[in-house]
């Protein structure tokens, strides 16, 4: 944090903020840059190339990985900071192998992305302009020479080399553009005396009456003195008298709260936070530094206990258990200087709006922005963060280790102060990909001891040790999933990632019997919206298998999947765009049993966290919200399915059940209502069940009839059956329409919607009505805007309100807006 500088004594920050330009290595033209910066990104704003994401353009631009590039400024210094006894320059986000030079000088010289580097540059310095030069080495030529010389390749390929964000070499869901950058603006630490240092709160006892917080903290300093160290939270604060000594030390102080409010994850309670700040004077008057912190007070706990199905997994916030409700998240850009602080509060408030709380951020991308944590502890989502290892196995010398341990120090001791951490993973798949995905064929018996013996150094004791020492407490845990899908303790201890639906093309209704103790990734894959399809392709481009559409599908049998699925449980439309919007649906319907599955099996299962919330480029993934932010059917349905208590119909023999799951932290009374109509709107039966207790932490049936019964006897084609769950009060908790056969089988009506458009304060409300069902009903607009609801099912006679939140002003509103539903796709 800035240090106060009231005092020339207090340490003071600043960020070098020069005229940037950079260059294609030992060419003439220097051109300007404005840093943070890629240089695919440097290359596009000054008409280099063309955009990386549009048509088959990523092709074009593999070159770029293959270069050297250099970046410069001029900074201005006054003599002011050249009489500061200390002037270091710390640079963060230099991706990836930089020889930083001041004045020419050699000072710095990164080989990891994620690592901090500071510098003493005192001695480099000098009053007016001064200049800053980083030259960046091919993360792939710099990597071949010790590639070879390994004498086999590792799985996962050259990547494994560097530490650099993995998916930057492609994944299958993202381009490859595994370029270089300056990520964050570097910047220039001056101070004289004394500098603190890793100030970290947290409690060191808690009880619902008081909790006795420790700040601990680690200082630099030149001198031996008497000082006073203060801890304030609001207005107030203890005091405790120290003595500082020479070197590098450590040190702590603690303060008492009274009735601590504690931090709570979305759904359970109030993400309560507190501000804090350590503060150290001298001779009680002068400020020799201060750090103020935000974080909230909490316990987390990751509970593996035997039990008689094999074992737990699930987490305790506060003592508390929580079935955790999420996604896997991934960056949000292949070029992380594109995403800006909006970004980052939509996609977290999109969080928020699908009842989720918890986020997985996946091995392969980046260890995110401090902003993304500050947002995930002020929204109370929960932080699983995997350690920068994905799909691969990596090297085992000692210069990888050394440089992997000083990596997790750097980032647990950054991260530790955010409540919203939940647990640390070592890596993503490894463990499973080595013992089931045959990669041990490729190798002798002594390589594939010694590859098996450098996993275990990193995963198994480097890692957990630094959690252990400086992880704040959060528990660690080896490699997500724990168990790959061919073993059957896959599915009674550890958590899974279940990809027999997609990869095996095993079909949706196997997510009813697979379910784990905890199923950290599962999904399917969709097409983005339209809008975002037009964005980056031509109109002759928009068929399945055009070059331009395979460039955006990265999966090698990624359309051929979705069109098998689709004929499965749709009718296949005729148009492309039809194709899209029902891709939409196949996977929304596909991730919904899944997620129904979960909950209904709680607490034995107790989390769902699907694959994935976001794209890092315009592409057909499994994410949930495309690129460009738009939501996809699953966001919507996810809304639905997360929310507090749920309605979770099943059939089985014939007999329709109705299962309820409750997450909210008390017992709730409901009244249940299971009701039949045809698809025109007859009524076929109703039944009213009041004074239906659910508890908490657990699922339990609600409600069970024969089919013949609910539907009188009527075709399964032609019937959907509500279900309704309400408050004492007549407020609804959550209403679930649930169909008996697939949308491929249904008999659905020919229906037109009646549509009335008026303008408001937030945009524009769109009230829709239909006499015959209206099933998966698609609002569009061509407009920057966000629809309160899409994809919906509207019943016969229902009316429906929903609004569309935009700052355009449309000239015909009443027209704008195109409405479609699933039938009309049969008719094209």
């Amino acid at each position: 944090m800035p240090a106060e500088a009231q005092t020339s004594a207090a340490p003071s920050r600043q960020t070098i903020r020069g005229a940037w330009e950079f260059r294609q290595a030992h060419t003439p033209d220097w051109l300007p840059v404005t840093v943070p910066a890629s240089v695919h990104t440097a290359l596009l704003k000054n008409g280099r190339i063309e955009d990386p994401y549009y048509r088959d353009n990523e092709e074009k631009l593999q070159w770029i990985e293959l270069e050297d590039w250099e970046f410069q400024c001029t900074f201005e210094t006054d003599s002011a900071l050249l009489q500061r006894k200390h002037i270091e320059m710390v640079f963060r986000g230099l991706d990836t192998y930089a020889h930083v030079y001041l004045n020419d000088s050699l000072i710095a010289e990164s080989n990891n992305m994620f690592r901090t580097w500071q510098v003493d540059v005192k001695k480099y310095l000098k009053a007016g302009p001064n200049k800053l030069h980083v030259y960046f080495e091919s993360p792939v030529k710099k990597v071949a020479a010790d590639w070879a010389a390994l004498g086999y390749e590792l799985p996962g390929g050259i990547r494994t080399m560097t530490r650099k964000a993995q998916f930057h070499y492609g994944w299958d869901w993202g381009p490859r553009f595994a370029g270089c950058g300056i990520l964050k603006l570097p910047e220039l630490l001056a101070w004289d005396d004394f500098l603190l240092e890793n100030v970290f709160i947290t409690p060191q006892r808690l009880s619902e009456k008081e909790a006795v917080m420790v700040a601990r903290f680690r200082y630099r300093s030149d001198v031996e003195t008497p000082v006073t160290v203060v801890f304030r939270e609001n207005k107030r604060k203890s005091l405790e008298d120290r003595k500082i000594y020479p070197g590098v030390h450590e040190d702590s102080v603690t303060y008492s709260i009274d009735n601590p409010r504690l931090w709570w994850c979305n759904g359970m309670g109030e993400p309560n936070l507190y501000d804090f700040s350590v503060e150290v004077k001298q001779r009680g008057v002068q400020t020799l530094d201060k750090v103020e912190v935000r974080t909230g007070i909490r316990t987390v706990e990751l509970v593996t206990e035997p039990d008689s199905a094999g074992k737990t997994f699930y987490f305790k916030l506060n003592g508390k258990p929580v079935f955790c409700k999420g996604a896997n998240y991934i960056p949000q850009d292949m070029f992380q200087d594109r995403v800006g602080p909006a970004h980052y509060k939509r996609l977290l408030d999109d969080v928020v709006s699908a009842n989720m709380n918890m986020l997985r951020v996946w091995g392969g991308g980046i260890y995110e922005d401090d902003l993304f944590y500050q947002l995930c502890d002020a929204r109370g989502i929960l932080v699983w963060q995997d350690f920068m290892y994905a799909c691969a196995m990596y090297p085992g010398s000692g210069s990888f280790f050394k440089n992997a341990a000083a990596e997790a120090l750097g980032q647990l001791e950054r991260l530790r102060q955010h409540p919203c951490i939940a647990l640390w993973c070592g890596n993503n798949e490894n463990n499973e990909a080595w013992h089931n995905w045959g990669w041990q064929m490729q190798f002798n018996e002594a390589q594939r001891a010694q590859i098996w013996r450098d996993y275990k150094t990193l995963f198994n004791d480097i890692l957990p040790t630094y959690v252990g020492n400086f992880g704040g407490g959060v528990p660690y845990w080896e490699s997500s999933p724990q168990y790959g899908r061919g073993n059957p303790k896959s599915m009674t201890e550890g958590d899974a990632h279940y990809w027999g639906v997609w990869h095996d093309e095993e079909p949706f209704e196997i997510l009813d019997k697979k379910v784990p103790r905890f199923m950290s990734e599962y999904g399917f894959q969709s097409f983005p919206d339209w809008t975002t399809i037009q964005s980056f392709s031509l109109p002759e481009d928009r068929e399945l298998d055009t070059k331009v559409m395979l460039t955006h599908q990265k999966h090698p049998r990624g359309n051929a999947l979705i069109a098998e699925y689709l004929k499965r449980d749709f009718r296949v439309p005729k148009t492309f765009e039809d194709f899209a919007y029902v891709s939409q649906l196949v996977q929304a319907e596909g991730i919904r049993r899944g997620t129904e599955a979960h909950r209904r099996n709680k607490p034995y299962c107790m989390g769902t966290l699907y694959w994935q919330l976001n794209d890092v480029w315009p592409v057909a993934s499994w994410s949930s919200i495309d690129y460009y932010g738009r939501w996809k059917a699953l966001h919507y349905f996810t809304r639905e399915d997360f929310k507090p208590v749920v309605a979770l119909p099943f059939v089985e023999d014939d007999i329709l059940k109705v299962y309820a799951s409750s997450d909210l932290p008390a017992d709730t009374v409901l009244t249940v209502r299971v009701r039949a109509l045809t698809l025109e709107g007859k009524l076929l039966s109703e039944v009213i069940k009041p004074d239906v207790r659910v508890h908490p932490d657990s699922s339990r049936m609600v409600w069970q009839g024969y089919l013949k019964t609910v539907l009188d006897r009527h075709k399964p084609d032609d019937a959907v059956v509500e279900i309704t769950f309400m408050e004492a009060g007549g407020q609804l908790l959550h209403r679930r329409l649930f169909y008996l056969v697939s949308p491929r089988k249904l008999s659905l009506p020919g229906t037109s919607l009646a549509v009335q458009v008026t303008q408001v304060n937030d945009g524009y409300q769109i009230a829709l009505q239909s006499g015959k069902l209206a099933k998966n009903v698609y609002l569009s607009v061509n407009a920057e805007g966000a629809f309160s609801d899409n994809y919906f099912d509207l019943l016969p006679g229902e009316r429906k309100t929903v609004l569309f939140k935009t700052d355009t002003i449309l000239d015909s509103p009443q027209t704008a807006f195109q409405v479609k539903h699933l039938q009309q796709t049969y008719e094209r």
